[in-house]
């Protein structure tokens, strides 16, 4: 397909493609269908005055993470297979420079690190000015993803960081344990609760593909930058296991943070990678340091744009074990890779879950 640039303070930092919509936004996972909290699509009889959302002004969504690496290119579609338009702007823009049509954009280098806003929204002239259709958001745009802890331009958060005001408190039963977890570490998931700590022993194992819930005696709120940290038990440097994470507000509907993987290579069960191939999936850091999320970044996920999940009141956390083979894909349909296989503690092993924000 052709590529249109489009420059943005003399430099060309995203170019757009392709007209319309060809594959659907692959979510990290699917907890739940979503089918049932959407509305309903509307036919060709609908009022050209009164667009219906569902079927004609529905909120286009890419991946959106903390950091994103140049050269990275974001698709945006909907549900229904809608025609989109893209568009850029200074990041402080209320409107882009221009509407383009097409469904994709590039993040091109421009000597260093940078800020973008990008909008999207489909094509039918009747969701014009429509501000629930259309997608504004902020994306950072960097040479590499974050490094590990103590490196320039770390996210890591230690476990003495004085943002946090709380720990999870409980857990929702029963916790699925995935394979390789020896019978003693099939335990409730006590370990977990309170404080992140320095005991790599002193945690809970999920096994591959397994999961748990935990719960806060106040709920997680959407605040200024992350807001709220996973802690794993990583002890060697690189050996890091990973797993995806999911918030709800009742424990049924859940919004899965968006990932990136840029490892290529499988890893064998003594196997390491580096932080900077990995973001959007918890286990990014060692022993004693979270990996942080942002609520804001699942504000256009379809869960939350239907009223399903609040990001004001989070009061579950859900963290699920990657199966490291290549079989499971990152939000940009790329292969997963982590120490694999793993035994007796196989998967990842959950610290403690931090909350930087709770509500009043």
């Amino acid at each position: 397909m052709p590529w249109t640039h489009l420059d943005l303070r003399a430099a060309p930092l995203v170019a757009f493609r392709g007209k319309g919509w060809e594959n659907p936004v692959k979510t990290s996972i699917r907890l739940l269908s979503l089918v049932l909290l959407l509305p309903t699509a509307c036919d060709g009889a609908a009022p050209t005055d009164e667009p219906t959302f569902g079927a004609l002004c529905e909120t286009p969504r890419a991946p959106l993470l903390a950091v994103v690496p140049s050269g990275a290119t974001l698709v945006f579609g909907t549900s229904l297979g809608a025609a989109v338009m893209v568009g850029s702007a200074a990041p402080d823009a209320a409107v882009p420079d221009q509407w383009l049509s097409g469904d994709a954009v590039t993040l091109a280098p421009a000597g260093g690190d940078y800020d973008l806003a990008l909008f999207a929204r489909v094509v039918d002239p009747r969701c014009v000015g429509i501000a629930t259709g259309t997608f504004d958001a902020v994306y950072h745009v960097a040479a590499a993803l974050p490094p590990g802890p103590g490196a320039p331009g770390s996210t890591a958060v230690p476990l003495d960081d004085p943002r946090i005001v709380g720990w999870a408190t409980g857990w929702v039963g029963p916790v699925h344990f995935g394979s390789d977890v020896d019978e003693r570490w099939r335990v409730a998931p006590e370990a977990a609760l309170g404080p992140a700590g320095h005991d790599a022993m002193a945690t809970a194992v999920l096994g591959n593909g397994g999961s748990v819930t935990l719960t806060f005696d106040r709920p997680i709120a959407d605040g200024p930058g992350p807001d709220l940290a996973v802690f794993e038990n990583a002890i060697d440097v690189g050996f890091l296991e990973l797993a995806r994470v999911a918030v709800s507000s009742d424990g049924v509907a859940f919004a899965a943070f968006d990932a990136m993987y840029l490892g290529v290579e499988p890893i064998g069960p003594f196997g390491t990678h580096a932080p900077e191939v990995i973001e959007g999936l918890a286990g990014k850091y060692p022993l004693g340091w979270g990996t942080p999320f942002d609520l804001a970044l699942l504000r256009y996920h379809p869960a939350v744009q239907a009223g399903a999940v609040d990001l004001g009141a989070i009061r579950y956390v859900r963290v699920l074990d990657v199966i490291g083979d290549g079989r499971e894909r990152d939000s940009f349909d790329q292969p997963i890779f982590d120490p694999t296989p793993t035994v007796l503690t196989g998967g990842f092993d959950l610290d403690a879950i931090a909350v930087l924000h709770e509500a009043p």
